[in-house]
């Protein structure tokens, strides 16, 4: 490393920098994905340093991330659901806090392996559709032993154990964990109850393809109903 030079290395000493916490990456990294990361970014890089606190709109998060606004929309959600930002709307406009990230005790469940969700700049709710009855968004090495034991530690974990064995679909538990995390629990017991009693004869491929259509459709709306 002697051919580095110290003046190359970045300090703490220039202007321009701004934080996140670990616990974040380690906790909601892989649920996030890239594109919820980064939207989180842009709310830290404009956050005030005393109140952390900002009000970008979500085109302008959109254009410096090269987003679509509805990707944008939906990490915001996703970042409100994991009570990791909240928001307010005064004059007109939004208003973003952005919150303490507890460090647990133990691990989450996410941690243990990354199940890929695809969500493309121009693109709306397409991680729903990358479930299918084969495997969990195209991962085949998925570690099936690690979810056989797991035993779900808040009442969200614990509605996607129910999602996942109510719908015969465990090996696409963390999706259901996502799922858990962005809409309500009336929603989603709801739409379970819904689909179980279907007969199967009216089921053209699965319960839980079904039951990812009936939320895709629900996503659908609320995004268009729903800019903050």
């Amino acid at each position: 490393m002697n051919d580095i030079d110290k003046n190359e290395i970045r300090s703490l000493a220039e202007r321009g920098w701004y934080w996140i916490s670990r616990s974040l990456l380690k906790q909601y990294g892989r649920i996030l994905k890239s594109s919820g990361l980064a939207v989180y970014n842009v709310l830290a890089s404009y956050a005030n340093s005393n109140s952390q606190t900002c009000f970008p709109t979500q085109k302008s998060i959109a254009e410096h991330l090269g987003l679509s606004v509805r990707t944008v929309n939906r990490k915001i959600r996703l970042l409100k659901d994991f009570k990791l930002i909240k928001v307010k709307k005064k004059r007109g406009r939004c208003f973003y806090f952005l919150l303490k990230v507890d460090t647990p005790k133990g691990k989450r469940p996410y941690d243990k392996r990354d199940t890929r969700e695809r969500t493309p700049g121009k693109s709306n709710n397409n991680y729903l559709t990358r479930i299918n009855n084969n495997n969990v968004n195209g991962d085949k090495k998925f570690n099936f032993q690690f979810f056989k034991g797991f035993k779900p530690r808040t009442r969200k974990e614990l509605l996607a154990l129910d999602l996942a064995r109510g719908l015969n679909d465990i090996k696409s538990l963390p999706f259901y964990l996502s799922l858990a995390g962005q809409f309500p629990e009336s929603l989603l017991s709801k739409l379970l109850g819904e689909v179980k009693e279907i007969p199967k004869s009216k089921i053209k491929k699965n319960r839980a393809a079904l039951f990812t259509h009936l939320i895709k459709q629900y996503a659908s709306k609320r995004n268009q109903n729903n800019r903050c």
